[in-house]
């Protein structure tokens, strides 16, 4: 692509321009967006001097169609002479479908990245995918954060960064790209589900606004975004300033402010303040909404005995200070000892069941080649020096505490996770993810169904903080947002 033909999409100059010289993974699904996404990156590679490489994450739900978009993915990076790496990943809790494959895919790019050497992951979201967003933070309730929408450039990791390259170009724009240099795309048939409120919003909400308030409906709400965008960032930047006078002391289990002048801040001011000292002690923000800081703020104007706030910290008002205390997480009882699993058949863990079976009619959470297996399967908890292998890394190992910190594991709850091992090593971090040394291939001829059962959940892995994208983390939206193409739905086609 010549210099001149940048100026189609807005906002790509700029984008590239920070790229310059590095490694990109280009997040693809296969739809238009991120086709086009990787069509225009790898057009302007020389003039950037770009690293590309192409990453495709299936998840098993489409069956056939989805195994369709995985060969187009991977014929196409390889007619751009492209590296490619193909991801699996199967749910294993389908109550919390979007939470995990939002997760997953977060982890399994960023993991990507690092084995690439690349330090940015690029996804094909555009003006309109920030045009739902935004409309649909406003029809569920936000703040100014979230009315934000999403950030052009965010960090997945202290080392990776994902991009969003084409966010001031519109979806049409993308696709007359495509039909000028005549390059075919996938169609999700999961986008056309009206009965998730995102895809609502994308064919009925915003049409109907389009065609009776008003046609340039989508570049208004952008606009709004920016406002809001440009007004958090001022907002920020004036709490950031207050910070250093009214924070006394911070650390990992007591952040201590100056009451008296947090108090004669304005409300909005001083819960920017204290959502930044809470950052800055390192507590998790997950369950912390609008209410819970807007409660807090109450408390540090108007005084109050010690109360409960959230993510186990506790606010207590003296007469010119506020305290913030953690309170330390009491140790879980000890690990069980290792159990043998027989195949076929189960052992008990923890309180809980883990099943083998070579029955394809039973229940399972995860499958495997059984012939990739080193018999007999043991069950037991991590242990140091663990390292693992996860499924999509291409036989990739890591130490498995570096696997915990990317699926957000807690500290404390990483020894409750089961493990199911055979001779050669980890098999299955239960609740997470299979090794890819026994993953089904084209070759497989026994599978055995893995499974746990418990009376209790396993240990939640839903903790990673919100991003700055605004109330609520990553949107579940683009286009591949449905459950048939959920691990997408943050990323964009």
């Amino acid at each position: 692509m010549s210099a001149g033909d940048l100026s189609r999409f807005p906002g790509l100059r700029e984008h590239l321009g920070r790229l310059r010289g590095s490694g990109v993974v280009v997040a693809v699904s296969g739809g238009g967006d991120s086709v086009g996404l990787l069509r225009v990156l790898h057009e302007a590679r020389t003039e950037f001097d770009l690293r590309l490489s192409v990453a495709h994450l299936d998840h098993g739900t489409r069956g056939e169609e989805g195994r369709g978009d995985a060969r187009f993915v991977a014929e196409l990076a390889a007619s751009l002479g492209l590296p490619f790496d193909l991801g699996h990943w199967r749910a294993t809790r389908p109550a919390h479908f979007e939470a995990d494959a939002r997760r997953a895919r977060y982890e399994w790019l960023a993991t990507v990245a690092r084995a690439r050497g690349a330090s940015s992951v690029a996804v094909g979201q555009t003006l309109d995918d920030q045009a739902e967003t935004i409309l649909h933070r406003i029809v569920r309730g936000t703040g100014l954060r979230g009315l934000a929408g999403m950030p052009p450039r965010r960090r997945l990791t202290p080392d990776v960064v994902l991009v969003r390259p084409l966010l001031g170009a519109s979806r049409a724009e993308v696709r007359d790209h495509l039909r000028a240099i005549g390059q075919p795309f996938r169609e999700d048939s999961t986008n056309l589900d009206t009965s998730r409120t995102r895809a609502r919003i994308r064919l009925e909400l915003l049409p109907e606004l389009a065609e009776e308030y008003n046609p340039a409906v989508a570049e208004a709400l952008v606009r709004l975004g920016r406002l809001a965008s440009g007004s958090n960032r001022a907002l920020e930047r004036m709490a950031r300033e207050r910070l250093r006078h009214l924070v006394l002391e911070s650390a990992p289990d007591r952040v201590v402010l100056d009451r008296v002048g947090l108090a004669q801040t304005n409300p909005t001011e001083r819960r920017e303040v204290l959502r930044l000292a809470w950052r800055l002690a390192g507590w998790p923000e997950r369950s912390m909404d609008e209410r819970r800081w807007r409660r807090l703020g109450k408390v540090a104007e108007k005084g109050s005995n010690r109360v409960s706030i959230g993510s186990g910290v506790e606010a207590e008002c003296l007469a010119e200070r506020l305290i913030l205390c953690r309170l330390p997480t009491l140790p879980g009882p000890p690990p069980p000892d290792p159990a043998s699993l027989p195949v076929p058949g189960s052992a008990d863990w923890a309180g809980g069941r883990i099943w083998a079976t070579l029955d394809e009619n039973e229940p399972r959470d995860e499958s495997v080649d059984l012939d990739r297996l080193a018999l007999p399967l043991t069950i037991r908890p991590p242990g140091p020096g663990d390292r693992f292998d996860p499924l999509g890394l291409e036989g990739h190992s890591r130490p498995l505490n570096d696997f915990f910190r990317g699926a957000r594991v807690p500290r404390e709850l990483r020894a409750s996770v089961p493990l199911v091992c055979d001779q050669a090593g980890i098999v299955w971090v239960v609740g997470h993810r299979i090794s890819h040394r026994v993953r089904m291939t084209g070759e497989t001829r026994r599978v055995l169904g893995l499974r746990f059962e418990s009376g209790r959940d396993l240990p939640p892995t839903d903790h990673q903080p919100p991003g700055p994208e605004g109330d609520g983390g990553e949107p579940e939206q683009g286009e591949r947002g449905g459950l048939g193409g959920g691990l997408w739905g943050g990323l964009g086609s």
